[in-house]
């Protein structure tokens, strides 16, 4: 294994391997300058029009919020020093914080909060819109102060507005919209800022100077992305000194493991891996017929084999979060071949049926061995899988255009769990009235009782099998060079740590 890994580094070396069109950085850049690489392009700059994980990685190093949730569900402040909520508990009122600048060293203003979400609710995608449904009106009350009213009370509206990924929550520049195209381009109040975009190749940022908070001021002057699809070459790369960090597939991160000159940190994350089904087909919209799909999966091979075991097997809520119900106790999260067996001829199959699964081909190797593994645990119920493999363009168009029977999936950290549990409109079927009516209950009942009554969602979502199958939650990793003092990334896997990293 490491004489493969010595071997790549030598190809590198000899420049047998390309690594971006920059080429290598001269000597005074290297020195002020963190080289990360990371498997999967951008789809847009857009931080209203996507629902990729790995595209949100960018945005987040370039927008904020107004305000920022944490792991413990605690918000903090941010754009906005202070808020107040009325006694209805459907009006937040705003007050921006005094000398927040974008990085043209432009004031953040009420107008620009009042653009930035009547941007969202016009024009952003339903995923994103989906974060602030309860969202009325938002309007500015005076040059610092903004006030958001929502359709009745909602215990997630200051999660989703924290979201650490900044999914519909970012603030932009009003004027500077109107005469830029944001899916190219990038102007925002975060610790970087764009400088140029090479695409499928290379982003290079630099430090915001007009970032409002020098405590959490990038520590390093540039910030270089690479977009390398394959891990053998990110390791060449980070063995030649060409990148100092990476975020390794298990596999990788088996061999750098090996390597003494690279330190590799482990995160237990709250990423899911998932199976999401399109209910507006039959026979996919019988409960009987999703319940005997996930009663042909085993979650433990699944972590085993397609995981290397770097994850944890789950159900809807991560098992992160203490409250979420445990597998033991959900009805359909085990295998059992002769109860799916049952279900299915219940279904009307008695003899098996053809399904087809639209797979997000070349996103990540566990993805890859998941779609097959789980062809052949259906396979044993006589649920025959044809797996259609597709690059992230159509995998895309048929997931917001429902053009799909299943599909493999992952969703990010979500601010807002009850976002592991929302069924996504427009992906899959109709809700049923009685999940409609648990989830509405949660959002608008007091805070203190929302995890309790999320739990009672989870519950009903394993007695439906709806709108998803989920399997596991997974680690992921951190690799990075003796070039770098230290990485410390969080188990929400956003890219935000990349701003304290800094190098020797």
């Amino acid at each position: 294994m490491r004489s493969a890994i010595r071997n790549l580094a030598g190809l590198a070396a000899a420049g047998l391997l390309a690594f971006g069109a920059t080429g290598a950085a001269n000597a005074q850049d290297r020195a002020s300058t963190l080289i990360v690489a990371e498997d999967v392009v951008p789809q847009t700059f857009d931080p209203i029009q996507s629902s990729q994980i790995r595209t949100w990685y960018v945005w987040q190093l370039v927008y904020e919020g107004l305000v920022r949730a944490e792991l413990d569900g605690s918000i903090t402040p941010l754009l906005a020093s202070s808020w107040t909520i009325d006694e209805t508990g459907t009006v937040y009122d705003f007050s921006l914080r005094d000398g927040a600048r974008f990085s043209d060293g432009s004031a953040v203003t009420a107008d620009d909060v009042v653009f930035s979400f009547e941007r969202l609710k016009a024009d952003g995608l339903p995923y994103a819109q989906d974060r602030f449904k309860s969202l009325v009106s938002v309007a500015k009350v005076d040059d610092a102060t903004v006030r958001f009213t929502l359709s009745g009370p909602d215990a997630g509206f200051l999660l989703n507005l924290g979201s650490p990924f900044v999914v519909g929550s970012a603030i932009m520049k009003a004027d500077w919209v109107k005469s830029h195209d944001p899916k190219q381009e990038m102007l925002g109040t975060g610790p970087f800022a764009l400088v140029s975009y090479a695409p499928n190749s290379e982003l290079v940022l630099k430090r915001n100077d007009n970032y409002w908070n020098p405590e959490a001021a990038a520590k390093v002057e540039n910030l270089k992305i690479r977009y390398m699809p394959e891990q053998s070459a990110q390791i060449a790369a980070m063995l030649s000194g060409q990148i100092d960090l990476m975020f390794p597939s298990a596999e990788s991160m088996l061999q750098l493991k090996r390597v003494p000159e690279v330190t590799t940190v482990a995160v237990s994350s709250t990423n899911t891996v998932r199976l999401n089904i399109n209910t507006n087909l039959e026979p996919f919209s019988n409960p009987d017929f999703r319940r005997a799909m996930s009663l042909s999966l085993n979650r433990d091979e699944i972590v085993a084999g397609a995981f290397l075991g770097e994850a944890t097997p789950s159900a809807q809520v991560p098992p992160s979060y203490s409250w979420g119900p445990k597998l033991a106790d959900l009805k359909y999260q085990k295998q059992d071949i002769a109860k799916a067996k049952e279900l299915l001829a219940k279904a009307g199959y008695p003899n098996g049926i053809d399904i087809t699964l639209n797979h997000l081909a070349g996103y990540a190797t566990y993805l890859d061995r998941f779609a097959e593994i789980l062809k052949g645990q259906m396979a044993q119920a006589g649920i025959r899988v044809t797996i259609e493999a597709n690059q992230t363009a159509v995998w895309l168009d048929k997931q917001n255009s429902a053009k799909y029977e299943i599909m493999t999936n992952e969703y990010a950290f979500q601010a807002d769990p009850l976002f592991y549990l929302m069924p996504r409109p427009g992906r899959q079927g109709p809700n049923p009235q009685e999940m409609d009516d648990l989830i509405n209950a949660a959002k608008s009942g007091p805070a203190a009782e929302y995890s309790a009554k999320l739990a009672e969602v989870a519950v009903m979502q394993d007695d439906l099998v709806f709108p998803d199958i989920t399997v596991a939650a997974r680690n992921a990793w951190v690799a990075y060079g003796d070039h770098v003092v230290s990485a410390e990334p969080d188990a929400t896997i956003s890219r935000t740590f990349l701003a304290g990293v800094a190098l020797k």
